[in-house]
């Protein structure tokens, strides 16, 4: 119930939040995390708003999660990893957009909720409601891997559209060679073993939300779940 009356309060508060310049929330942070803002290194804490264009780099054997404020998805960051965070309003929804420059990013999308895609150097992949991993490496390769649902891949150089359904692993080269398999049981260990990771942190979660005082100065009220 607390879960449910959080997630309702978020979902009231979004245009709030947008007009704040705030697009998503950072749910969870373990190991060494740097938050980016406008070219500069920012202080956070776990329940940081998080604002468009925020960079999120995570370094070995760290953790970060942020939730979009529409309540609609949840995108988990591994070790290594370096993603932007983007979102814009089209009509009463939002438009979500996540940049993977490198490493592993588990996303988890509800349906109905907005247009979402995430972008690496090769591929945009657009999904309406889905939960897949997506991995970037040196070379610039990236590979996506459905857990469940279908996701929609556009190959940027050649503007070649393939789809990989659950079950599936498609991977683009970095010279846009798309190739789809089945997800080996390497794939699906690597998620399991990433899941059990971010399990091990228990600790509560707070977000801070602007409220903007008589003065019109802004002020934050932190909520602890």
């Amino acid at each position: 119930m607390k879960k449910l009356c959080l997630i309702v309060l978020i979902v009231s508060l979004a245009t709030f939040l947008l007009a704040a310049d705030a697009v998503a929330i950072l749910s969870a942070s373990k190991g060494k995390v740097n938050l980016e803002r406008d070219k500069r290194d920012f202080k956070f804490k776990k329940g940081e708003l998080l604002q468009n264009q925020d960079i999120l780099r995570t370094k070995a054997e760290s953790f970060a999660a942020y939730k979009f404020i529409d309540a609609s998805s949840l995108i988990k960051l591994f070790s290594n990893s370096v993603v932007t965070i983007a979102a814009t309003q089209v009509g009463d929804k939002l438009s979500k957009k996540v940049s993977v420059e490198r490493g592993s990013v588990l996303t988890s999308v509800k349906k109905g909720t907005g247009a979402f895609a995430v972008h690496t150097p090769t591929t945009v992949a657009s999904v309406k409601g889905t939960e897949f991993m997506t991995r970037v490496d040196e070379e610039g390769n990236s590979m996506f891997t459905v857990i469940d649902g279908e996701v929609e891949l556009t190959i940027k150089s050649t503007g070649e559209v393939l789809s990989a359904p659950e079950g599936k692993t498609a991977i683009i080269d970095s010279n846009g060679t798309p190739t789809l398999r089945n997800s080996s049981s390497e794939d699906i260990k690597a998620i399991e073993q990433i899941e059990l990771e971010e399990n091990k942190s228990t600790e509560p979660s707070t977000i801070r939300i602007p409220v903007l005082d008589e003065t019109g100065n802004t002020k934050y009220l932190e909520i602890t779940y």
